[in-house]
């Protein structure tokens, strides 16, 4: 009788156990889009049978089902006559059109440079356009002005409150 009542107290025991540390279920619920990867410290190359056509790197890369997220973003083009990269502290790629924040610098192997606070960069059509405040230098030259559309393929630019200076050769 004796071993029957000390197994009694042990399944006692047990049973006291689980229902004082009874193990609780959470569910787990992801607010917001998850990315299906993330990267550090990153360069991405596209390469064709003549070489590296475009190279977009940055400091953290988020890859989503429709978009690219990056911080300190640099897309690099070397697929035209003339090497061109533009750059900010964050863009967001999606079909084509690279739409940058803080920071954008545009600059092409001939020394033409631009800078804005924010732009988009449309690598389908060569096209850079931005709302806000820019500037353009090449050489000596410096033109200040208000939503800038820059087509560079064409070499073709259209601004407002368009002010500079050009140097005649």
């Amino acid at each position: 009788m004796s071993i029957n009542f000390f197994f009694v107290l042990v399944l006692s025991a047990l049973i006291g156990m689980y229902s004082y540390f009874k193990p609780t279920m959470f569910k787990e619920e992801t607010k917001g889009e998850v990315p299906k990867f993330e990267l550090e410290s990153f360069v991405v190359y596209e390469i064709s049978a003549l070489g590296i056509d475009r190279f977009f790197e940055g400091e953290h890369g988020k890859r989503f089902e429709d978009r690219y997220e990056v911080s300190s973003a640099k897309f690099s083009n070397n697929s035209r006559t003339l090497f061109e990269s533009i750059s900010a502290n964050s863009a967001l790629y999606k079909d084509d059109i690279i739409t940058l924040n803080g920071n954008v610098h545009y600059v092409r192997e001939d020394g033409l440079q631009f800078r804005s606070d924010e732009g988009k960069y449309n690598a389908l059509h060569s096209l850079v356009t931005t709302r806000g405040k820019f500037v353009i230098t090449q050489n000596n030259n410096r033109v200040n002005g208000t939503q800038l559309q820059f087509n560079t393929k064409s070499h073709t630019v259209s601004a407002n409150a368009v002010s500079g200076s050009y140097q005649l050769d």
